[in-house]
């Protein structure tokens, strides 16, 4: 069974006349770096590592979950919703338009 991830980017490819651009992964990885503004403590740092360490579109997505976990646990839930949403529009175009969801 192809997943998701292989079934969109193989139709992306063979329905694209040209060959699409790079992601800017230091954008995107900037972002997610903005995400997480204002927390503090070793695993707020080490998801800055994370983030800073991952070269894969699909895996700063799959970052999001923990980055809302710090923020709430920071800040609050509602807030965590806002700046994970904020980075819907980082990723649109680079994942599945089906994952691009609001919290």
């Amino acid at each position: 069974m192809m997943s998701a991830w292989k079934k969109w980017l193989s139709g992306r490819a063979h329905g694209a006349a040209v060959e699409p651009s790079a992601p800017d992964l230091q954008q995107m990885q900037l972002q997610l770096h903005h995400a997480l503004r204002g927390c503090a403590g070793p695993m707020s740092q080490r998801m800055r590592w994370r983030i800073d360490e991952t070269y894969a579109v699909e895996d700063l997505w799959l970052l999001r979950g923990e980055i809302f976990q710090l923020v709430a646990g920071e800040f609050c839930q509602e807030e965590a919703a806002q700046r994970i949403n904020a980075l819907l529009p980082v990723f649109s175009g680079w994942v599945p338009e089906r994952m691009l969801a609001r919290i």
